[in-house]
């Protein structure tokens, strides 16, 4: 028996684009600065669907407390640890001998990062809410997908913001001609690098029917191994999630502090053993004494510092099960700690009923779900129209809120018009703020103008 195949560096940190980005119009040699890399990082910092990450909810909807984090702040957190884990990376690279010639640590640390800043592009408003809000319509509407073919209708009664997100950076954004990324950076943000068809007994994939040639062609290229109707996860991959999963945890449970959730020495006594602070010890006093913003932006610093240096040594540890495609694309890095990471989660999970129950955000929740089931149930209703010539009192109003000029590029298409115009429609929702989706809402059951 021969070995199992295994990725090459050489290949999955490729820095040519699906699309050969075009060339300067007077033929000037460019005077850009930046690596590959740091474009990608560019183009997604200056794009409308990250700055609407503003005013998306993370975990705590439509707050007026500053001090609470936004998908906007979230992702640019997430964003500085993973380039951080990246570089660790690209340095262990470098010492086994496997980094691309002529690349520097630093670059990998950029490809985390881009991928970082973008996992959350695609989330819907209201979070996770949203995200159940659009299959749970979808699943309770079955006949609106029925002129579609089975693997697509799976795309929306699974809809996936993970999905959505690679919809942006390959199809959708920059004004619909997407960012056209590095394939090191696709890759590195396919945390479920399967479509919806694929059963995996979670509603989790990284890619619509839409962008499925797309994603292959980047796999291809990037050379991770197939496995059936799946790929083996991008390595880098597991470090954009691992600086997810470091993040929101932590910054989850700071957020809890401030709403009133938990008391304000939660975070002191939870972590003070994995600190290693005894109550006794000057350390712990010092901090105790603190006010709990300062003391917990400090607890959380050490957090995150360690939780750092233990994904490190998890990738290190397992990097040939990376590399084969042998480890659990579903698990996390964050799973296999023994250490920091594993309090962490410990904690946090015993804290998710506290945190995602509270009374305000049940109610908000609520409300939130019925924000997207009346979007849906009125634009939706015009969905088969539009690829018709039957008319309605609403379907040209309808055509104008999707924009018409990307309405008759969809009708041309006969063969898969209908599943584009739900995607079309699905892309408008998903894409709105907590805010102007209320708004929205209030407008069309004419109760705000």
């Amino acid at each position: 028996m021969g070995s199992a195949p295994r990725m090459d560096w050489n290949r999955l940190l490729d820095a040519t684009r699906p699309k050969i980005d075009k060339p300067d119009k007077k033929n000037k040699p460019s005077k850009d600065v930046r690596s590959p890399f740091q474009r990608d990082i560019d183009r997604i910092t200056f794009s409308d669907a990250f700055r609407r990450l503003s005013r998306k909810t993370q975990v705590h909807p439509l707050n007026e407390n500053d001090h609470i984090h936004s998908r906007l702040t979230h992702s640019l957190e997430v964003a500085s640890v993973g380039r951080s884990l990246g570089v660790h990376i690209g340095n262990f690279l470098q010492d086994i001998g496997e980094l691309p010639e002529g690349m520097q640590p630093e670059r990998v640390g950029e490809i985390v990062q881009a991928a970082c800043m973008a996992h959350d592009i695609g989330n819907p408003p209201f979070g996770h809410s949203g995200e159940s809000a659009i299959k749970d319509w979808f699943q309770g509407h079955p006949g609106s997908l029925t002129p579609l073919p089975v693997n697509c209708r799976s795309d929306f009664t699974k809809f996936d913001g993970n999905a959505m997100a690679i919809r942006i950076l390959l199809n959708t954004g920059f004004y619909r001609e997407g960012f056209n990324p590095t394939n090191a950076v696709i890759g590195a943000s396919l945390k479920y690098p399967w479509p919806s068809s694929y059963d995996v007994g979670k509603d989790k994939f990284s890619f619509f029917q839409t962008e499925a040639k797309l994603v292959q062609a980047a796999a291809r290229k990037l050379g991770l191994i197939a496995f059936g109707d799946r790929f083996a996860r991008h390595p880098l991959a597991f470090l954009a999630e691992a600086a997810d999963d470091i993040c929101y945890r932590t910054i989850d449970m700071e957020d809890a502090t401030e709403l009133g959730i938990v008391s304000e020495d939660f975070m002191l006594k939870q972590f003070a053993a994995a600190l290693e602070w005894s109550p006794r010890k000057a350390e712990y006093k010092k901090y105790a004494r603190r006010h709990y913003r300062q003391r917990n932006s400090s607890i959380r610093t050490k957090l995150i510092g360690l939780a750092t240096e233990e994904v490190v040594e998890l990738f290190t540890a397992n990097h040939d099960a990376i590399m084969t495609g042998a480890l659990d694309p579903k698990a996390s890095l964050m799973e296999l700690s023994q250490g920091v990471c594993q309090t962490i989660h410990s904690v946090y999970k015993e804290l998710s009923d506290d945190l995602f129950y509270s009374r305000r955000k049940a109610i908000l929740e609520i409300g939130a779900g019925n924000a997207i089931s009346v979007l849906l149930d009125q634009i939706m209703a015009e969905a088969s129209r539009v690829c018709t010539d039957e008319e309605s009192t609403n379907k040209e109003k309808i055509i104008r809120l999707l924009g018409r000029d990307k309405v008759e590029i969809i009708k041309k298409d006969k063969t898969s018009c209908h599943y584009k115009i739900i995607m079309a429609i699905v892309d408008y929702i998903s894409g709105m703020t907590d805010n102007y989706a209320t708004d929205l809402c209030r407008k069309f059951l004419g109760l705000g103008y």
